[in-house]
């Protein structure tokens, strides 16, 4: 009875954790304000690569049920294009940036996305941390 009991409790907080899929993604994403925080990654040929900064730029941004997200942080609003691939990836290009895809990690009630340079070094770690349903902030 122990042991089944066990079994139980961990099987639940296993899907508390880990990474998520295409559709988990869009149904959290999708027609949301999601309010989060930007962590830069280290320097390479400086840091370690898997280095993240201890400050944190917070930002608000709409993911419309079209495509477009909007995001405002302390500077300037941006508008860009987000989608969701078939493997689990949320991708998002900002208006002159290039396109950046990372999976989605669910830790607990915090979501991850780590962006990684081509060698590998950490750029950015994106956390979001609250969600309200539709356009909370008129983005």
């Amino acid at each position: 009875m122990v042991l089944v009991l066990t079994a139980c409790v961990f099987s639940n907080q296993s899907l508390a954790f880990g990474k998520m899929s295409a559709v988990e993604i869009s149904t959290l994403f999708s027609g949301n304000t999601v309010e989060g925080e930007r962590r830069d990654g280290g320097v390479p040929g400086i840091d370690a690569p898997n280095k993240i900064e201890n400050y944190a730029t917070a930002f608000i941004a709409y993911f419309d049920n079209d495509g477009t997200v909007k995001k405002k942080t302390s500077r300037k609003p941006q508008l860009g294009k987000w989608s969701v691939t078939d493997d689990g990836k949320l991708c998002i290009k900002w208006k002159g940036k290039k396109e950046k895809c990372a999976p989605v990690h669910k830790e607990g009630k915090v979501y991850t996305r780590v962006i990684e340079r081509k060698s590998g070094f950490v750029l950015m770690e994106l956390r979001y941390i609250r969600f309200t349903q539709g356009n909370k902030y008129d983005l």
